[in-house]
């Protein structure tokens, strides 16, 4: 709707300038919405200068890798207890990683993330005070000075004498809606605010020897990153984000948003059946397109990975629940044309 009453303003006006505009936080997809995010790690870009009425022509971007993004309630996720003030999480579906958000009309702030920490396991950790990721209503020349940081103490006893590794870091952020204008991507054409962050992160990992933590290692790293927003509820989500690091300005990243948002409610349910449901034994999804799939996956309430066999034929695809315990699971479906459906199904017995 805001589209439209851009489009007509500017019809009215006799002038083809692409309109401004805000974002709040009706403009963020809700739980239940999936997406697909994308990483091009080839393609020079260039995120050009500060300014009004600019165009970013992104549409070249390359797929090298593509990752399932859920948008979810923490008590959706396996670790939502560890952070009772979250009300909103996003979960990265390839490496089981999840962040933790405090979602309000007034802003959207990273309170806390649980991720593969590597040789140290699978690390659980708050930010401290908060990174806020967007202040609604975000506006063009809209800025803010803000720090936060992590200090998570991890497992390690491959050294006699050695019980445990801090790990701490510090962020220094200056954070500016610093242009706006339009963006091309290969999903589609949207209006868009531009945001700058200038990001300076002193880093530590201190071990505890024989009962006296250790300096091992520091360093500070500085990078800029640029993240472009919609208010097109197709959407949802950051369109793209471009890390520079500083001061080579070396471009070490770049990732953009690979599909229109779809929740579990716009799922297309006058062409999709699941039955029955619940399910004891099997379970069938009818879907004209179901030979159309190119990947499925299947987590139950948690956030976990299911391992459900399944037979997918021309207009079906048929799940054998026999041994899957009882409890409610999604099955999220890639299509060869790069949509996402989802939906949820029951086991009882």
């Amino acid at each position: 709707m805001k589209n439209l009453i851009f489009t007509f303003l500017s019809a009215l006006l006799l002038t083809n300038a692409v309109a401004q505009i805000t974002i709040t936080n009706d403009d963020i997809a809700p739980a239940g919405t999936v997406v697909l995010l994308s990483t091009d790690s080839l393609t020079m870009v260039n995120p050009g200068p500060a300014g009004s009425d600019l165009v970013w022509d992104f549409s070249t971007l390359t797929a090298h890798e593509t990752d399932t993004v859920s948008l979810m309630l923490p008590a959706q996720t396996p670790y939502g207890a560890n952070f009772p003030l979250a009300n909103f999480a996003v979960g990265l579906e390839s490496d089981g990683q999840f962040a933790y958000f405090n979602r309000n009309s007034s802003l959207l702030s990273n309170i806390g993330v649980a991720g593969d920490g590597g040789e140290y396991g699978f690390v659980i950790t708050s930010l401290v005070p908060g990174n806020i990721y967007l202040d609604f209503p975000v506006n063009f020349g809209n800025t803010r000075t803000e720090s936060y940081y992590i200090n998570v103490k991890l497992a390690d006893n491959s050294l006699p004498g050695v019980d445990s590794v801090r790990y701490k870091s510090t962020t220094d952020e200056i954070t500016t809606i610093d242009a706006w204008g339009t963006m091309k991507l290969p999903v589609g054409t949207f209006n868009v605010l531009r945001q700058k962050e200038e990001k300076t992160i002193t880093d530590s990992i201190w071990t505890r020897f024989f009962g006296n933590w250790l300096l091992l290692s520091s360093g500070v790293s500085e990078v800029d990153t640029y993240n472009w927003w919609t208010d097109d509820l197709g959407a949802g989500f950051t369109l793209c984000t471009v890390d520079v690091e500083q001061p080579s300005q070396d471009v070490s990243e770049v990732t953009f948003l690979n599909s229109y948002t779809v929740g579990l409610q716009d799922s297309p349910t006058s062409v999709l059946s699941v039955y029955p449901n619940p399910a004891t034994d099997r379970i069938r999804i009818d879907y004209p397109g179901a030979s159309d799939v190119s990947r499925l996956v299947i987590r139950n309430i948690s956030g976990d990975l299911v391992d459900m066999p399944y037979e997918s034929g021309r207009a079906t695809i048929e799940f054998n629940v026999v041994g899957i315990p009882v409890g409610l699971y999604f099955a999220t479906m890639t299509l060869t044309s790069g949509d996402v459906l989802t939906v949820k199904f029951m086991v009882s017995r």
